[in-house]
């Protein structure tokens, strides 16, 4: 399922894909642009809606306190976090979401977008807030976080683990040489293209896993 997918599946919590209210309920710094930022630092500016995914357009910028943003129309800024970023699946049970799959992504500081590994690993525990249990018509939604920070909400599952899978390695356009090469040494392809509608310097072809 896409994200477009749950837009049109479920028109009453369409304001989740909405990421600068999911900042303003979060309580973070935010704001759109080109509002100044309260402060000096580095901040994360992306669009405020995005259904391609694969973070398309977001980019991590110095911004200075005060100074009118010279930045694209309908983008945001959000206060920047920093730290292990988890990709959590939830089913809603009974009457509450519960972890059903925990990944960590690991990309390069300077490039949002092209992630080089998603691992495997125990549950972390969430305190979510409140007005997380109204998505329980839903039933599976994916949530991201840095740390402990939520930074998006999908109403679908995220990346997709084959059946006994613990690790992912996605393949850009620029590297599809390296998949007989993994395949030689045990690992598993599957294709999965995606360019985020053009949006992405790189498409992303597919998975190595194992």
């Amino acid at each position: 399922m896409e994200d477009w997918d749950a837009w049109k599946l479920y028109p009453e919590h369409r304001w989740v894909f909405n990421k600068l209210e999911l900042s303003l309920r979060l309580g973070y710094s935010c704001g759109p642009t080109p509002m100044p930022v309260p402060e000096n630092g580095e901040y994360c500016v992306r669009p405020i809606y995005n259904l391609g995914g694969m973070s398309a357009g977001a980019k991590i910028l110095y911004l200075e306190k005060d100074q009118i943003l010279e930045l694209p129309p309908s983008h945001f800024w959000c206060e920047r976090f920093q730290g292990t970023q988890y990709s959590v699946n939830y089913e809603w049970k009974a009457d509450r979401f519960v972890p059903v799959h925990t990944s960590i992504g690991e990309n390069p500081q300077d490039n949002i977008y092209r992630f080089t590994r998603w691992r495997a690993v125990d549950h972390q525990h969430y305190d979510l807030p409140d007005w997380v249990d109204k998505f329980s018509t839903v039933k599976n939604i994916n949530i991201e976080f840095i740390e402990d920070k939520i930074i998006e909400i999908h109403l679908r599952l995220g990346e997709d683990f084959p059946d006994g899978a613990s690790e992912l390695i996605p393949v850009y356009a620029d590297e599809a040489d390296i998949i007989s090469k993994y395949v030689s040494q045990g690992w598993n392809f599957f294709e999965d293209y995606v360019d985020a509608e053009k949006n992405i310097p790189v498409a992303r072809l597919g998975m190595l896993w194992r």
